[in-house]
């Protein structure tokens, strides 16, 4: 009977160890799942926002965005500050709360198709918004108002945006169809109004990687309007 109550004692206590063992092992691991690793906050202050979720990434860490108008102090797109703040200990995988500047405001472009010019560059200022290449052309409608602008009445565009017009000179003198000049070599071009009595007003040149130099990026007026002698015609070719 003693031997039967000894055994049974060993076999209680050697249940016991193993049931303390397991009650350890559990708590140690949920410590470390509860715990985790730490660390140190990023410092993303002044950080385009880019290269803030780079460094956050290679941190760790994740990040959440809140867009404000903070000022012109600072750039768009641009971190101005940060929660928490740097040298902060934090989790692995922690979220990041940055404050980033937000892009320049937007304006509505007007509608300035029959204004006279004054008058659509009198809006454009009114409406935030810089008058960009003004080019003329012979036209069936009245001398002086605009028959087309380049960004479309309605839209949306940030602040200070340029808007190019086409300006009507009455109906004096043959006109042409402007050609599509995207692509082609400046030098034909050229040559090609000028045999028609046209004249490209204004040549920039633009640095272009993979084109060889003389070859027409843009073009003012648009593919497709009627130009004359007396209009202004400006390129952009590959330098």
């Amino acid at each position: 009977m003693n031997k039967k109550l000894v055994l049974a004692g060993r076999v209680i206590g050697i249940a016991a160890g193993y049931f303390l063992l397991l009650l350890l092992a559990v708590f140690f691991t949920v410590s470390l799942l509860v715990k985790g690793s730490e660390v140190s906050s990023p410092d993303l202050t002044g950080l385009p926002l880019q290269e803030a979720y780079a460094v956050a990434a290679r941190k760790g860490v994740y990040l959440k965005k809140v867009i404000g108008d903070f000022g012109s102090a600072y750039a768009p797109n641009t971190v101005v500050s940060q929660f928490p703040a740097p040298e902060t200990s934090v989790k692995e995988k922690a979220v990041i709360k940055i404050f980033v500047a937000s892009e320049p405001g937007q304006v509505i472009v007007p509608q300035l198709v029959r204004l006279s010019q004054k008058q659509s560059e009198l809006l454009l200022k009114k409406s935030n918004l810089k008058k960009g290449h003004t080019a003329f052309i012979s036209a069936a409608v009245m001398p002086d108002s605009v028959i087309s602008q380049s960004l479309p009445a309605g839209s949306r565009v940030p602040e200070g945006s340029a808007v190019d017009l086409l300006i009507s000179r009455g109906g004096e003198g043959p006109s042409y169809v402007m050609p599509d000049l995207i692509g082609k070599e400046a030098a034909r071009v050229l040559v090609f109004f000028e045999s028609r009595g046209l004249k490209i007003s204004k040549i920039e040149e633009m640095p272009y990687f993979g084109l060889k130099p003389g070859i027409i990026l843009k073009q003012f007026p648009s593919p497709g309007f009627e130009i004359g002698a007396r209009n202004q015609i400006g390129i952009q070719v590959s330098q």
